[in-house]
């Protein structure tokens, strides 16, 4: 505001001389300036419990009065109309807020906001410079804006401004990107561009779903999975069947898995223990179950020749069962986890040094043993013939290993193999040896079948430790 024109002068009553009332307060001012009055009145009276104040100018026993309205002085009176204020209640406001314009501040007054500061940042922002195009951009881009937003109820720029900023935007251009996408949080944003999404839509629908992945996200939607769980089974199934057996071999194996141990299963009971499994798959929204599979479930085995053929070739049943072609039937016969055996005199000779004619050491047998309790096995089982004790180079050692292993020696007119292989189908065990059996293989089938499954092959390294891989994968 200019420098002050007028000087004000508090009077109690006006004398009694004729009146002349104006209406506007240019009027009255242009008047003042011709007449050469600067110094003007103030006087106010009451009517109706009601205190009104006027400003008044004298001049040759005339009273010229125009109706203060509330503002203090006539120069306020005068910056308010050239500003555009039609009150001085908003005048008063907005020069205590350091709004310049009515304009400025009846934008901030909608939404509540009289602090000029807020409104210079709004604009320093963007978004005064941006908010026509934004509302044109509303038009063009109605399938990806927020679906509950509604420019209705943001009239102006503060208002977007205030919008924006409170759910954590930092500018126009940082809302507007957003905001075309969908998202109306900045937090949700980041948290959606982080998980690899790009519109709100697709982000919200795979947080219903449970998904927070969007790669997992888009591949359920084309298998038309409804949820992460569905999805999950669907990961799994595909992982576990190896792009091979199909997804009812990958539940064929975990139903076998678990099944009891050393019992037959014919085909027919195969085929119920698979339907048992594949009525596992209801999932929310569907009614799956039975015959009735989800449109992404691979099944390979349907009849008969398809289920033996399976048991033939799928290796990795090895390690719970084998099939008996004879019998036409599945014999669960999982390898125990806890106890194992060791074919000793296979151990024993396996020194390194060979300036001993390869000479047996119940050192080896110890060394192996601590391997094996290394992979958590609570029984480690030594089986050698009853003439080991005689040929080894550290006798005293068999006390020793005695405590540290359940050490057997083959019953008379039985080999050493042969009450080895014995204790292996008994047991269900793996058997340590590096000897391949090939002369048993030819005797019996069983062995014929399954001996190189349950044989772990050994190393004996450097330091004289011992490792066995194979079996170590077995245990992971």
């Amino acid at each position: 505001m200019a420098k002050q024109k007028f000087e004000h002068f508090e009077i109690a009553k006006l004398p009694d001389f004729p009146v002349v009332q104006l209406t506007k307060a240019k009027d009255f001012i242009k008047l003042a300036e011709i007449l050469k009055q600067l110094h003007v009145f103030t006087v106010t009276e009451t009517k109706d419990e009601q205190s009104l104040a006027s400003f008044a100018l004298l001049y040759d026993k005339v009273i010229y009065l125009l109706s203060a309205k509330g503002f203090k002085t006539l120069d306020e009176y005068e910056d308010a109309e050239e500003k555009g204020f039609t009150g001085a209640t908003d005048y008063y406001d907005a020069k205590r807020g350091g709004y310049m314009n009515y304009k400025d501040f009846a934008e901030s007054k909608q939404i509540g906001v009289v602090d000029r500061s807020l409104h210079m940042k709004a604009q320093r922002l963007g978004f005064f410079d941006h908010y026509e195009e934004f509302k044109l951009k509303l038009d063009t881009n109605k399938k990806t804006i927020p679906v509950d937003f509604n420019i209705a109820e943001f009239d102006n720029a503060m208002k977007l401004f205030q919008f924006a900023t409170e759910r954590g935007f930092k500018d126009y251009g940082d809302f507007a990107k957003a905001f075309f996408l969908g998202f109306t949080e900045h937090a949700v944003y980041d948290d959606a561009r982080n998980k690899g999404f790009t519109y709100a839509h697709d982000y919200k629908e795979a947080v219903c779903m449970g998904f927070d992945n969007v790669r997992e996200y888009q591949e359920a939607v084309h298998l038309n999975i409804k949820t992460k769980i569905e999805y999950s089974m669907f990961d799994y199934l595909r992982k576990a069947s190896k792009n091979k057996y199909g997804f009812d071999g990958a539940q064929l194996i975990d139903a076998l898995k678990k099944h009891e141990n050393c019992k037959k299963l014919s085909i027919k009971r195969v085929k119920e223990l698979m339907e048992q499994e594949q009525r596992k798959l209801k999932f929310p929204g569907k009614e799956n179950a039975g015959n009735n599979l989800p449109e992404w479930y691979e099944k390979k085995l349907v009849s008969d020749k398809e289920i033996i053929q399976f048991f033939k070739e799928c290796n990795e049943l090895n390690d719970f069962g084998f099939y008996d072609e004879d019998g036409e039937f599945f014999e669960v016969s999982r390898m125990s986890d806890t106890t194992i055996l060791v074919d000793g005199s296979n151990v024993a000779f396996s020194s390194m040094d060979r300036d001993d004619n390869i000479k047996p050491y119940y050192a080896n047998i110890m060394n192996l043993a601590d391997a094996l309790n290394v992979l958590r096995y609570k029984e480690i089982i030594v089986i050698a013939d009853a003439s080991l004790r005689n040929r080894v180079k550290d006798s005293f050692q068999l006390e020793y290993l005695k405590r540290k292993v359940k050490y057997l020696e083959a019953p008379a007119k039985t080999t050493a193999d042969e009450f080895l292989i014995d204790n292996a189908k008994k047991n269900k065990c793996y058997i340590i040896s590096n000897d391949t059996f090939k002369d048993w293989k030819m005797q019996d089938k069983w062995i014929a079948e399954n001996i190189d499954h349950i044989r772990i092959p050994f190393l004996r390294n450097e330091n004289g430790t011992y490792s066995m891989p194979r079996l170590e994968g077995i245990r992971g």
